[in-house]
C-alpha cells in the first residue's frame, strides 16, 4: 500500500533532526568550552552520585583542615613556653648548686635570690603565655589568667580542662595541656549533696537570690536560693519547683544537671534570672533548651571535709609519703590513713616537724609553711611516690612553688631548704620535660594527619575529574562530526522540502 507523506510530516521530521543534531552539537561543544562532561543529574546520576559524595568528603578534610591550622599556635606557643621554664628550671639549679658550695656567703645568696626573682618572673611570663587573647595554660577557661601570686604562694585559676579539637573523623586531639598538670595543682574535688553552694565557683560561692525556671509544658516557678544551701537541697528546689522537673549532678561530676520528662511540649526548657540578680548563672543552669539542661563547671573548691576519694574529679587519690625538711628537723610522713583533707592536713601538722599545712588561698590544693620565722619548709616526693605533688605541696609540676620557695631559702640563708629544694628542680624538669613530649608526639600525629588530608585532597579531586572530566579529544572529534552531520541535514532538507505559494494556500 502506497503511504503519502505529507510536507507538514516532511517538516516536522526534519526539524527534529535538526533539532537533535543541534543539541548533541551543543553539548559536544559545552564538554569542550567547560572541560566536563557531567552538568546535571541526568548527564550521568551515578556519576553525579559520587562525585557529589567526594565533594562532601573533601569539605569535610578542608574544616579537619582549618582546625588544625587555626589552632596549631596552641601547640607551639605551649612547647616554646616550657622549653623556656625548663631553661629556667635548669639555671636554679646551677644557683641552689652555686650557693651550696664551700665559697657561698649570705652575700652571694643575696645576689642569687636577685637572680631568682627575675627567673619567677620570667617563669609568670611564660606561665600566663597568650595565643589569639586566649590563655594557653588556662584549660578551657582561656580568658581567665592562669596563674598569680598569693601569700601562700602561686595559685592556679584555670580548670582541668583541654581545648579539643577535630583532626579526622571521629578523631580528637587536645591542643593544650592545663597548667594544673604541668606548672600546678588543680585538686579538683566532685562535687556531692553535701558540697556547700559557698565551697562552689572556687570558693567564692553563689549568689543568693532566685531565679525562674519553666519547663516545656509551659509550667513556670520561682526557685529561692540562700548560701547557706548545700548542693543537696539546690537540687531539691529546682526538682520542687514542677513534677516534670529533675535536677541531679552530671555524669562528669561537675555541675547541675535538670532534666525535663514533661510529655506535652508546649516550648523551651527556660531557665531565667528575677529582677536582673545572677543566681541562676552562679549555679551554671541559666539559658533556654529544647532538651535537658546541662549546667557549666561549678568547681568547687577544697573544703576540710572533701574526701580523698573524691578529688581529682571523682576518681580520687591514692596517698601515700611525703617529705618534710624544714630547718635541721626533716623526716617522711606518711598521709596514707587519710580519708578527708582535714586528716591529710592533721597528720602534716602533727608531724613533729613545726609546719603548718592549710588550703591555699584559691581552694584548689594544699600549702605548707614552716611555723619559724627563720627556715623555710620544702616537701617533696619521696622515692617514686607523688603524694607530694598531687597534693600540690611540692616537687613534680609544681615548679612555679619550687622556684618561689628556693627563693625564700636564699633570702632566709637556710642551706637545709636550698638542698631540699633540688629533688624538687629535678622533678620539675622531669615534669616540664614529660609535657614537651606530650606537645610533640601531637604535633607530630597533627602534621601527619594535615599531610594525609593534603593527599587526600589531590587524590579526591583527581577523581572527581575522572568521573565529570570530558576527554577533549573526543568531544572535539564529535563536535566536528556532529558539525559536518548538521551541515548535511541542512543542505539535504532544502533540497527535499521545496515551499511553494500553494503550500501556503490553505
Amino acid at each position: 500500500m502506497v503511504m503519502r507523506v505529507t510536507s507538514q510530516t516532511q517538516q516536522r521530521n526534519a526539524l527534529n533532526n535538526i533539532f537533535r543534531i543541534t543539541e548533541d552539537l551543543f553539548n559536544a561543544q559545552k564538554e569542550i568550552t567547560s572541560g566536563k562532561k557531567i552538568h546535571k543529574p541526568s548527564d550521568d546520576p551515578a556519576g553525579m552520585r559520587d562525585t557529589l559524595a567526594l565533594r562532601t568528603s573533601i569539605k569535610k578534610i578542608n574544616q579537619f583542615e582549618r582546625n588544625i591550622n587555626n589552632n596549631q599556635l596552641f601547640l607551639s606557643r605551649g612547647e616554646s613556653a616550657l622549653d623556656s621554664i625548663g631553661v629556667s628550671l635548669s639555671r636554679a639549679k646551677e644557683l641552689s648548686m652555686v650557693e651550696l658550695g664551700g665559697m657561698s656567703t649570705s652575700e652571694t645568696r643575696g645576689y642569687a635570690k636577685v637572680e631568682l626573682n627575675n627567673i619567677i618572673s620570667s617563669v609568670f611570663q611564660q606561665a600566663n603565655a597568650k595565643v589569639k587573647n586566649m590563655f594557653v595554660f588556662s584549660g578551657t577557661d582561656s580568658k581567665t589568667t592562669p596563674f598569680e601570686v598569693s601569700a601562700s604562694g602561686a595559685v592556679y585559676n584555670g580548670n582541668s580542662d583541654n581545648i579539643v579539637i577535630q583532626i579526622e573523623e571521629n578523631i580528637n586531639v587536645k591542643v593544650t595541656i592545663p597548667g594544673s598538670e604541668v606548672l600546678g595543682t588543680d585538686l579538683n574535688p566532685d562535687l556531692n549533696t553535701a558540697t556547700k553552694v559557698s565551697e562552689l565557683n572556687r570558693g567564692s560561692g553563689i549568689t543568693a537570690g532566685s531565679f525562674s525556671i519553666t519547663d516545656r509544658a509551659g509550667n513556670s516557678s520561682t526557685v529561692n536560693i540562700t548560701s547557706s544551701m548545700t548542693l543537696g537541697s539546690v537540687i531539691s528546689a529546682i526538682s520542687a519547683a514542677s513534677s516534670n522537673l529533675t535536677a541531679s549532678i552530671n555524669s562528669s561530676g561537675n555541675g547541675i544537671t535538670i532534666t525535663d520528662a514533661s510529655s506535652v511540649i508546649t516550648n523551651s526548657l527556660i531557665v531565667s534570672e528575677v529582677d536582673g540578680g545572677t543566681t541562676a548563672s552562679s549555679l551554671g543552669i541559666i539559658g533556654v533548651k529544647d532538651g535537658n539542661i546541662e549546667g557549666t563547671d561549678l568547681n568547687a573548691a577544697l573544703s576540710t571535709s572533701t574526701l580523698i576519694s573524691e578529688l581529682n574529679s571523682g576518681d580520687g587519690l591514692t596517698l601515700g609519703d611525703i617529705n618534710i625538711i624544714n630547718g635541721a628537723a626533716s623526716g617522711v610522713v606518711s598521709l596514707s590513713s587519710a580519708t578527708t583533707i582535714a586528716e591529710a592536713i592533721s597528720l602534716i601538722n602533727n608531724s613533729g616537724h613545726n609546719v603548718t599545712a592549710s588550703i591555699d588561698s584559691a581552694g584548689n590544693s594544699l600549702r605548707v609553711v614552716s611555723n619559724s620565722k627563720s627556715t623555710i619548709a620544702v616537701v617533696s616526693n619521696v622515692g617514686i611516690d607523688r603524694t607530694a605533688e598531687e597534693l600540690g605541696i611540692g616537687g613534680g609540676r609544681n615548679v612555679i612553688n619550687t622556684l618561689i620557695k628556693l627563693k625564700q631559702a636564699m633570702e632566709y640563708d637556710d642551706t637545709f631548704a636550698i638542698l631540699g629544694s633540688l629533688a624538687n628542680l629535678d622533678s620539675g624538669l622531669e615534669s616540664i620535660n614529660e609535657s614537651r613530649a606530650i606537645y610533640g608526639a601531637v604535633t607530630r600525629r597533627i602534621n601527619s594527619t594535615e599531610e594525609i588530608h593534603q593527599q587526600n585532597i589531590v587524590n579526591q579531586n583527581d577523581q572527581i575529574s575522572n568521573i565529570e572530566g570530558a576527554d577533549l579529544v573526543e568531544a572535539a572529534s564529535r563536535f566536528a562530526a556532529m558539525e559536518t552531520s548538521l551541515q548535511a541535514s541542512l543542505s539535504s532538507t532544502a533540497r527535499i522540502i521545496q515551499p511553494s505559494l500553494l503550500d501556503f494556500l490553505r
